[in-house]
């Protein structure tokens, strides 16, 4: 019997088809790339009645936590309609969530365009400023 998690995960990689988006499957999440990032898209349980999907974008790694570099991500957080970015561990990213249960296609396709549109957009802005790397210089 299928889960509620999986269930989700095959909406998922149903809509991505519909749209035409080329993306590639990999341990449980989709990976839509664009340009120097990607948006990692997974399905999460929340709260034992939900079904969260996941939406992450690596903007930069190896790059120092700064006060500049936080009001930047601060700023950006005041702005964007899709997705929130934060530092942690050397590497900023863009996250946002979906309630998994009846996600609408479109609401899920606007949502991977619009993050991955910014992130592909941000990590060039944020390298120039504060340094670091861009996912696609980071990955083979």
């Amino acid at each position: 019997m299928a889960t509620p998690v999986s269930q989700v995960e095959q909406r998922v990689v149903e809509i991505l088809k519909g749209a035409g988006y080329p993306f590639v499957q990999e341990e449980g999440r989709c990976r839509v790339e664009r340009g120097s990032t990607a948006v990692f898209v997974s399905a999460h349980a929340w709260q034992d009645r939900y079904t969260i999907i996941e939406l992450v974008c690596p903007v930069l790694n190896h790059v120092d936590v700064s006060e500049e570099l936080m009001k930047r991500l601060n700023e950006l957080n005041e702005k964007l309609y899709f997705g929130k970015t934060y530092w942690r561990n050397k590497e900023v990213w863009i996250a946002h969530n979906l309630l998994g249960d009846h996600v609408d296609s479109d609401e899920l396709i606007a949502c991977v365009g619009m993050m991955a549109v910014v992130a592909d957009h941000l990590d060039d802005e944020l390298k120039a400023r504060f340094g670091g790397q861009r996912w696609r210089e980071a990955t083979p």
